[in-house]
């Protein structure tokens, strides 16, 4: 039985961190968490195309967004609303929170294609 598994991952570039979203974000009061609570959200939403889904057919809240993240549930609510200002998120029709740049950050891979690679690259 083969065990091929899909594997997601971020790409950032190296300037994400000085990009003037990001300076002005961790500039803020509680910006250096809100930093890392975006980049959780974005790997929370890889398997879903960006947005963020507990199941099928259920989207996250912000407490669960907090449960998840293991962080205070009024710091999500207050970065939820700067991510949603700045166009880092959305709010889909469903209610569904999405990541808006996350097409530009996601690689992909498989257990199969790691293989793969490592036997041409020896």
């Amino acid at each position: 039985m083969s065990d091929n598994r899909k594997y997601y991952y971020l790409k950032l570039k190296e300037n994400f961190y000085n990009s003037e979203t990001m300076v002005i974000l961790e500039s803020m009061q509680d910006g250096l968490l809100y930093s890392n609570l975006l980049l959780k959200m974005y790997l929370m939403s890889l398997k879903s195309g960006g947005i963020l889904m507990l199941n099928d057919h259920l989207p996250h809240t912000p407490q669960t967004i907090a449960t998840f993240t293991r962080h205070q549930v009024g710091t999500v609510e207050r970065a939820l609303k700067v991510f949603l200002e700045f166009g880092l998120v959305e709010i889909l029709t469903d209610g569904a929170y999405y990541m808006a740049d996350i097409q530009l950050l996601i690689g992909q891979s498989s257990t199969e294609g790691n293989g793969k690679r490592k036997s041409v690259c020896g």
